[in-house]
């Protein structure tokens, strides 16, 4: 595989305040302010970044910040801009059970720069939930999604896809090593500065960048990259609470994999070394 030289990631930090999405007397479904303000800040996201500079070959909306009943105009948002959609959605019920999912949008034409025509598209969901959405939902069964999934972006390189407290998890990691350049989480994360340091830790404990897109109601989104120089490690990082923003990153795809592969001069080396064990997988 030929890999490119970078992939584009275009950021879309909503904000979804929790509080007032999900009252402690209604908490089952977003409610309707917060609805309409989530959906209008997703849609200036995607004209803020396709009117930019650079636009971005896939487009990250945190956790939890699309509406139940909007996921068919995201698509289409996703087949007119190019772009491949990860999108953090509302709490999903079926009976007593809750589920957080999120999708992945896929434009027809992708990775060719232009409209699409329709979309392809698949779910995932979080497999170890927060002691947050516990006790907000203590009574109800909160579904659990085992599945770990790898996106195969093609000439952009692998991704793992994960949703906020499955950062935690350490046995996707193992999955991950030697698999994936990139690793992907959305979140609505309050714990900022933890994450931060675990994106350093498992940038270089899996050798792939790190890109956390998490809500504006606590700010942090970053992109990490396991440089060897140390001011080209954090490529983003945009701090601040109660914050909406977009922004478009490039991370290293062909130079990365490279140095995965072991199939450079020692001499010409951009990254840290790889950690012990590792084994590259095709």
């Amino acid at each position: 595989m030929v890999y490119q030289e970078n992939l584009k990631i275009g950021f879309i930090q909503t904000i979804v305040e929790s509080d007032v999405a999900w009252p402690k007397n209604a908490p089952n479904k977003m409610s309707i302010h917060s609805e309409e303000k989530a959906w209008y800040e997703i849609k200036k996201g995607f004209v803020d970044l396709m009117n930019g500079y650079g636009k971005p070959n896939i487009i990250l909306i945190p956790e939890l910040s699309v509406p139940l009943g909007y996921e068919y105009e995201l698509r289409k948002l996703s087949a007119s801009s190019g772009a491949i959609v990860i999108a953090g959605l509302d709490f999903v019920w079926n009976g007593n059970c809750v589920s957080n999912k999120a999708v992945v949008i896929v434009p027809k034409n992708w990775p060719e720069d232009q409209k699409s025509r329709s979309t392809s598209f698949f779910y995932f969901g979080k497999t170890f939930y927060s002691r947050y959405e516990e006790e907000m939902f203590a009574g109800a069964t909160l579904l659990s999604q085992p599945e770990i999934f790898i996106l195969d972006a093609d000439e952009f390189g692998k991704i793992g896809i994960a949703i906020c407290s499955d950062f935690f998890d350490i046995e996707r990691f193992v999955v991950y090593k030697g698999r994936i350049h990139h690793l992907v989480i959305i979140a609505h994360n309050p714990d900022t500065e933890s994450y931060y340091f675990l994106a350093e830790a498992i940038s270089r404990l899996v050798f792939c960048n790190v890109v956390i897109c998490n809500t504006g109601e606590f700010g942090d989104s970053i992109g990490f990259s396991p440089f060897k120089d140390s001011f080209k490690r954090i490529i983003y990082r945009h701090k601040g609470q109660n914050l909406f923003s977009t922004q478009v990153i490039s991370l290293p795809v062909s130079s990365l994999d490279a140095e995965q592969q072991k199939k450079i001069d020692p001499k010409k080396k951009k990254f840290k070394a790889t950690p012990p064990g590792y084994e590259k997988f095709e």
